[in-house]
């Protein structure tokens, strides 16, 4: 059960957040395909998520697997995250008391939680014979 909540709270925070940036990429020349391979991914963990109340492990396979096409948007977008916020330590512009770097690094947060959990629940799941 614990699986089906950390698989929906991850779910819903990437989903969110793609559905954002496939919106805003729509609307302004849709040139790079990587948030629609993200919310590709986001489909296949809504699946995983419903069926995760039926079949564990298989769920957790298919949670595993569409967690790959959502760090495909991630790992682009964290990488120049982690660049902007370097450059404000740099620039000594950063601040601990400021919410918005850390509220857009929660959802790939959420999704790592999830992308482990999928992980030991499937393909390193014990096999009962």
């Amino acid at each position: 059960m614990t699986n089906v909540i950390i698989y929906l709270i991850a779910t819903v925070a990437t989903g969110v957040q793609i559905y954002h940036a496939v919106t805003g990429s729509l609307w302004w020349s849709p040139h790079d395909p990587l948030p629609l391979v993200g919310l590709f991914g986001i489909v296949i963990m809504t699946l995983g998520t419903a069926w995760s109340a039926v079949k564990g492990t298989t769920a957790a396979w298919i949670v595993f697997i569409g967690s790959f096409f959502c760090w495909a948007f991630y790992l682009p977008a964290l990488g120049t995250l982690l660049a902007n916020m370097h450059e404000l330590v740099v620039e000594g512009r950063f601040s601990f008391a400021a919410a918005g770097p850390y509220l857009s690094v929660l959802p790939p947060s959420l999704l790592a939680v999830a992308t482990v959990t999928a992980l030991l629940a499937g393909p390193m799941a014990q096999q009962e014979d």
